[in-house]
């Protein structure tokens, strides 16, 4: 398109360059002021390297509104002082050790309460005294057995009932949480919806005092500022493009 400039008149001459101004000449032959041709003490003494130096500002880039969000997937570091909550899928009774059981019932002498006449004339050949020895220890074992069986089930109903009171409310909490209404359908849709969902439990773990509302409302915000971000150079891109089609110069209107 070599033509072009001569349609619209011929281009100005360059102006003449100025001259280049006069390099003064030290009294030991080199240019430039004296102070210039110093060399430096250590000339191989890199100052970025060198001790006690500022560092280099940081290059300033568009902020990432992502970046609030960079450690919400991060798992917290556990305490390893913190003692261990039981929960519902630990045993309620704990394990039982067979042999420290059977150990105790070594133990135990279920003929305690047997009258001695009644042992005495067993022993002298009395058939019904030696009937009533052998139900006393019976009963007496009867007996035994079930004040330990009401003692467990006592103790398991018990500390099932604390345990499951103690994650009521992180039960609510959770049905809370799941059952709020997100404000864009897009998040509702079967394929978004469980990636929300496991967003706002996260949000909740991380912070248990925001009530319900507020980890929807920062879930939203989390998917609202991920789709900008993933969306932004396609759009930047379109921009420039429309810019730069709009800054043409259509040559077509002076050939009418």
């Amino acid at each position: 398109m070599a033509f072009l400039p001569g349609i619209f008149g011929r281009n100005p001459a360059p102006a003449p360059a100025a001259p280049a101004p006069a390099t003064p000449v030290n009294s030991n032959g080199s240019a430039g002021p004296v102070s210039q041709q110093q060399a430096p003490a250590n000339p191989a003494a890199n100052p970025q390297t060198m001790p006690n130096t500022p560092a280099a500002p940081a290059a300033s880039g568009p902020v990432n509104p992502l970046d609030a969000y960079a450690n919400l997937f991060t798992p917290k570091p556990v305490d390893p002082k913190a003692q261990k909550q039981p929960t519902m899928a630990d045993p309620i009774l704990g394990q039982l050790d067979p042999a420290a059981f059977r150990q105790q019932i070594a133990n135990t002498n279920f003929a305690a309460n047997v009258p001695a006449e009644k042992i005495t004339a067993a022993l002298g050949g009395d058939q019904q005294a030696f009937m009533e020895v052998i139900n006393s220890a019976a009963r007496e074992a009867f007996a035994a057995s079930a004040q330990l069986s009401h003692g467990l089930i006592e103790h398991g109903v018990r500390t099932g009932a604390e345990r499951l009171n103690g994650t009521l409310d992180s039960r609510i909490r959770n049905f809370q949480l799941r059952t709020q209404n997100a404000s864009n359908e897009t998040l509702q849709h079967p394929a978004v919806a469980p990636m929300l969902n496991a967003v706002k439990m996260q949000l909740a773990s991380s912070n248990p005092t925001l009530s319900p509302e507020q980890i929807q409302r920062q879930a939203e915000e989390y998917f609202s500022q991920m789709a900008d971000v993933l969306t932004a150079p396609k759009q930047q891109a379109a921009q420039a493009a429309a810019k730069a089609k709009s800054g043409e110069t259509d040559f077509s209107s002076y050939l009418a």
